[in-house]
């Protein structure tokens, strides 16, 4: 069975100028490696909509795992290499504690 997520972060962005959509796409998909590297990590959702804005969905399984990914990932070249593709003004994260989980 599944762990139950917790914690959902959401991050919108946009990407930079001059990055192709497979470029930003293989960049982002990147982040994989790194994510399951952290404790409570436990699924992730990448999105994009034709307005060239992309989301990104992270389950934790409780909030000091997130914040700590949070910050801890900044540290790891693979990820900073990755978020290089990213427009940071256009960066807004969020942590949500969950309170209601529905699956048919």
């Amino acid at each position: 069975m599944k762990a139950r997520s917790k914690v959902v972060e959401v991050v919108l962005f946009e990407v930079n100028p001059g990055y192709s959509q497979k470029e930003a796409e293989k960049a982002l998909a990147s982040l994989n490696d790194v994510l399951k590297l952290y404790y409570g990590f436990i699924e992730r959702t990448t999105a994009k909509n034709g307005d060239g804005k992309y989301i990104d969905i992270v389950y934790w399984s409780d909030m000091k795992s997130a914040k700590d990914a949070a910050t801890g990932i900044m540290k790891n070249d693979i990820a900073t290499s990755a978020f290089s593709i990213i427009k940071q003004e256009s960066v807004q994260m969020h942590h949500f504690d969950t309170f209601n989980h529905f699956e048919e």
